[in-house]
C-alpha cells in the first residue's frame, strides 16, 4: 500500500544538541461494488456491498526515533461503510487499530492497544480471506482469519527476525475485579519465511469470548443475554466458557504463482444452555484449506480455493474463483464467485443452510454470490 507522508518534523532535544525525527503517516483503503445472492433468506438479490474484499478504512501511522535502534511508534487505524458512511467494529472511532508502543531493533517490538491476533495476522495471511477477506473466509469466520474480533487492552510482543523465524505473543488481562481470568485472552505465534517457503503456526485461547472478544455486554446465564455471534454456523457455540484456536499454514512460491494450504481447529468449551444459545459441553471445528494465485500478467492476478469444513453435526464446502486486475498500482477492479453448501445440523439446532460469511444466510443448503468491486488505496 502506498503511504502518503503527512508530516515530517525534527524535534530539538537537550538545547538542539540531539535530534529526534518524527514523522505520522495518513493512508486509507477504499473497497465498494455490487453483489448478487441467489438466495438470501429465501430471495435473490442485489445490492451495493463495502469493504467484503478489503474493508474501507483510514489511519494514521507514526514513529519517532529515540535513538540507539529504538523508536516510538504507533497506529490508529477507522474502519467505516463506503455506501453510507458509518463506522464499523461497533462503532468505533478507531476500530480496527489503536496501540501505541516501542521498537528495537536487536529486541523487538512491544505495543499496547486495541491490536489483531497472530492467527488473523500470520494464518490469515496465507489463507484465501488475504484474497477476498469476508467472502472468501471459512464459514462464519469461526476461526478468525479475517478479524471477526481484534483483542482490546492487549499487549502484544514481537520478536526480531531470527534465520528467517520471528515469534509474537499476546495477552490482555480480563479486567474483573476479583476474577482475574474471566475475559482473559493470550494467543501465540511464529512464523517462518525462507526463500519461496512461508510458513506459520497460531493459537488463540479467549476466556468468556462472548465478552471479551464478541462485544456482548451481557455474560451468558445473565438475564437478557444473547448470542452476540450473527452466523448459523458458530452463533450457537458463543456461549462457551473457553473459545481455542489452532492454525497451522504454509504456502510456496512457483515461478508467477503460489500455493497454500491451511489447517485450523477451533474449539468451543463448556457451552452454557441459554435461549438462544440451545447446546451444552464442546464443540469443535477442523477446517482444510488449497488455495492458489498466479499472475497471468504483471497486472491481471487470477486466485482460487477449496475450503472443507466439518463439525460433529455439519459440513461445509466453499469455492471461491476470481480475477483481480490492477488499473495503476493505487486503483485495482476485483471480481469473485463463491459457492457454498451446508449439510447437517448447525449450531442452533436447525438444519444447516448455507451461509456465506456477511451476506445473510441461505434458506437452502446451497448459496452463490458474484461480487464486483473497485478498490483504491491512498
Amino acid at each position: 500500500m502506498k503511504k502518503t507522508s503527512i508530516a515530517l518534523l525534527t524535534l530539538p532535544l537537550l538545547a538542539g544538541a540531539a535530534h529526534a525525527e518524527s514523522s505520522v503517516t495518513l493512508y486509507g483503503f477504499l473497497d465498494a461494488g455490487l453483489v448478487y445472492v441467489n438466495n438470501q433468506s429465501g430471495h435473490a438479490n442485489i445490492q451495493m456491498i463495502n469493504g467484503q474484499t478489503n474493508g474501507s478504512r483510514w489511519g494514521l501511522r507514526g514513529s519517532e526515533n529515540l535513538g540507539g535502534g529504538l523508536k516510538a511508534i504507533f497506529t490508529l487505524e477507522n474502519g467505516f461503510d463506503t455506501s453510507n458512511g458509518k463506522l464499523l467494529q461497533g462503532g468505533r472511532e478507531f476500530g480496527r487499530q489503536a496501540f501505541v508502543g516501542l521498537s528495537s531493533d536487536t529486541l523487538g517490538t512491544v505495543t499496547l492497544g486495541r491490536q489483531y491476533d497472530p492467527m488473523t495476522e500470520l494464518i490469515g495471511e496465507i489463507a484465501a480471506t488475504s484474497m477476498w477477506a469476508w467472502l472468501g473466509t471459512h464459514p462464519g469466520d469461526f476461526d478468525n482469519l479475517n478479524s471477526t474480533f481484534r483483542v482490546n487492552n492487549a499487549v502484544k510482543y514481537q520478536s526480531p527476525k531470527f534465520y528467517g523465524l520471528q515469534a509474537s505473543g499476546m495477552f490482555a488481562p480480563g479486567g474483573v475485579g476479583g476474577n482475574f481470568g474471566s475475559g482473559r485472552v493470550y494467543a501465540l505465534g511464529l512464523k517462518y519465511v525462507k526463500g519461496p517457503l512461508s510458513a506459520a503456526l497460531a493459537y488463540d485461547n479467549i476466556n468468556n469470548p462472548s465478552v471479551s472478544v464478541l462485544d456482548s455486554v451481557l455474560s451468558p446465564g445473565q438475564p437478557g443475554y444473547v448470542s452476540p455471534s450473527k452466523t448459523p454456523v458458530f452463533s450457537g457455540f458463543a456461549s462457551a466458557n473457553v473459545w481455542q484456536i489452532f492454525g497451522a499454514a504454509a504456502s510456496y512460491k512457483i515461478g508467477q504463482g503460489s500455493i497454500g494450504l491451511v489447517y485450523t481447529n477451533a474449539r468451543f468449551q463448556d457451552i452454557r444452555h441459554t435461549a438462544s444459545t440451545p447446546n451444552t459441553g464442546n464443540a469443535s471445528f477442523n477446517s482444510y484449506e488449497i488455495n492458489g494465485r498466479y499472475n497471468v500478467t504483471p497486472a491481471l492476478l487470477i486466485g482460487a480455493s477449496f475450503d472443507y469444513t466439518k463439525e460433529s453435526r455439519a459440513k461445509y464446502e466453499q469455492i471461491d474463483f476470481g480475477p483481480n486486475y490492477s488499473l495503476s498500482k493505487r486503483t485495482d477492479i476485483n471480481l469473485i464467485g463463491v459457492w457454498q453448501h451446508a449439510s447437517g445440523v448447525d449450531s442452533t439446532g436447525h438444519a444447516a443452510v448455507a451461509a456465506i460469511s456477511t451476506l445473510g444466510q441461505s434458506s437452502t443448503p446451497t448459496q452463490v454470490a458474484v461480487k464486483f468491486s473497485l478498490r483504491h488505496r491512498f
